[in-house]
Formats: C-alpha cells, structure tokens, sequence
C-alpha cells in the first residue's frame, strides 16, 4: 500500500477556498517563517553592531571621566610644575660655577679628623659633564672603627656644598675597619648665571651611634659610644711622646700594675708592653688616661669639629682576658 502523493501547487492553488481555520494556520506558519528569516539574515547582524558599540559607549564614558578628573587638576599640576622648575633651577643656580675641589678636601680631612679616622688615600678623578651639570669624583680611604666611619659618611652628607657618596667597601685592617668610598660633589655647566636663593633642605640624617653596637666586634668587647662635648683647646705645641705616634686602636690592655697608692695600666703595641699612669697621653688626638680600673681603662681624647672648635669624647680600652 502507497502513500498518497502531497501537491503542493494544489494545495496553494484553492487555498482561497480553505476553511478559516487552514487560513488562520497558514498565515501563522508564514508569519513565523519570515519571522525566523528576517531575524537570522536581517537583526542578527545589527544587533551584534549595537553590542559593540555599547562597549565602546561604555570605554568612551570611562575615558571622559578620567580626562574630566585630568582637567579639574590640571592647573593645581601646572602650579606643582612650575615650583619645582624653580627650585630645581635654584638648585642649579646654587652650584658653583668653579671647581671646589680644594674646599671639599678641606672638609673631608676635618670630618676624619673629628671623628678620629686616619686618611688612607684621597684620589682626586677626572670631571664627569652631565647633561645638566658637571660631576667632580674623589676617592677616598680611611682608616677607624666602624661607628667613627659611620659618623664620618653621614658628616659628608650634611655638608654645606652637595656631596653624594657612592661604592663603599669595608674591610678589616687589623684591629680597625677601612672603608673606601667614592665621593662626588657638582658645579654648574656655566660660570654665568645669578646665584639662586637658599634652597630650604628637610632634617637631614644624622648617624647617632648611641645604643647601637658594632657588627664587627663580638659581643663581650662592646662599649659604649659617646658623642663629643665642648672642651678647651690643647697645647699644640706641646711635644708629643712616643706612645702618641701609634692610634688608640693599636694598644691592647693586657693587666693593671700598682706601687704604693699608684696604679698603672700595661698597654701592649707593636710586640712591647708600655706601663702607663693616669694622666699620661697616649694615642694621636690628645688622648689622655683618666681612669684605670681592673677590667678597662677609660680615655679622654680631643678632636676638632667642623667648625673648629675641640670636642672631647671618652673612649674604653677592655681588658683582653687572653693575654
């Protein structure tokens, strides 16, 4: 048995002659066909349109927010700008026109010498030009103890010229530390130009050994740093003796004598053992023993600050319980 065969061209050809209902279910089915075409071949295409342009709607509204909040602080910028330009320039301005060289020399051997240290070396190298400036580099080596260093290089950057420090290295040197550093002061491009007004700095570090304890020295050796007080000037003219040539670090406590009411102190250096009473000098800054007691030895020594004026501070040599 067959099925019959669907004409279609039969079908459409008397579908004015079909019930209302055939009508109703045909005009439906063709509704829904171009419902169906127009919206895949037609709407489709624009409504993917319209997506990307609400996102660049959205990326344009973030953007115009951002450039509104540029342009209400743009003039506080400009304002912000214009007063560093001028201090910059002022601080160019500030910058001598001449090598100084000779000058920051001068300061460096008064800052050593206030802090005890002993010049190794000072090596004067050949000017750098900079776009904006010229940089003057020295070397520099010195000889002490690690809190003295520590003064020593924050002193450098508390001078009055603008000096900056650069590779620094520590090592041992016997009983004492030697640092090498390169510092580097500047002058201007051109000798003209009017100086610039004083620029006003923020507070500046100061190194303040107070507290604080050497890593280089174990544990039981530590004593106590003192800061300098004001103090009269020596007798420069006073003939040195011999214990003064050697630097305080070189001398090793190594007992206590006494005769009578007289105590003494033994300070071995350089392989000899040198008896020394309160009062007698010892060390190359006027130092002088102020006390002796049977596990140390108090000190008093003299250095000049960076004004001129003599500071004394106290120094401790401990006994050395190997000896």
């Amino acid at each position: 048995m067959s099925l019959p065969r669907l004409d279609l061209y039969a079908l459409t050809h008397h579908a004015a002659t079909w019930p209302l209902p055939g009508k109703v279910l045909l005009g439906c089915a063709l509704a829904g066909l171009a419902l169906v075409v127009g919206n895949s071949v037609v709407l489709a295409p624009s409504r993917e349109r319209l997506q990307v342009l609400q996102a660049q709607e959205v990326a344009l509204q973030q953007a115009l927010a951002q450039k509104a909040d540029l342009a209400s602080s743009l003039e506080r910028r400009s304002h912000e700008a214009q007063a560093l330009r001028a201090r910059v320039g002022g601080l160019f301005r500030q910058l001598s026109a001449e090598s100084d060289m000779p000058g920051l020399l001068e300061d460096i051997d008064r800052l050593a010498a206030g802090n005890g240290l002993l010049v190794d070396g000072v090596k004067v190298l050949d000017e750098q030009p900079q776009p904006f400036y010229i940089e003057a580099p020295v070397q520099i080596g010195v000889v002490g103890t690690y809190h003295d260093l520590a003064t020593f290089v924050s002193g450098l950057g508390g001078l009055a010229r603008i000096v900056t420090v650069h590779d620094l290295a520590l090592a041992s040197d016997g009983a004492l530390l030697r640092l090498e550093l390169l510092a580097k002061t500047y002058r201007r491009l051109s000798p003209h130009g009017e100086p610039g007004p004083v620029t006003q700095w923020g507070p500046r570090f100061a190194y303040n050994a107070a507290s604080l304890r050497d890593p280089f020295q174990p544990p039981a050796l530590q004593v106590e740093y003192a800061p300098g007080k004001p103090a009269p000037a020596p007798d420069l003219s006073r003939q040195r003796g011999l214990l003064e040539s050697l630097p305080i670090e070189h001398f090793e406590m190594v007992g206590t004598l006494s005769r009578g009411t007289q105590r003494f102190v033994l300070l071995r250096a350089a392989s000899s053992v040198h008896r020394v009473a309160i009062g007698d000098y010892l060390g190359p800054n006027h130092g002088r023993v102020t006390a002796i007691h049977d596990g140390h030895v108090e000190l008093a020594e003299l250095f000049p600050d960076e004004q001129g004026a003599w500071l004394q501070r106290s120094r401790t040599l401990v006994l050395n319980v190997n000896s």
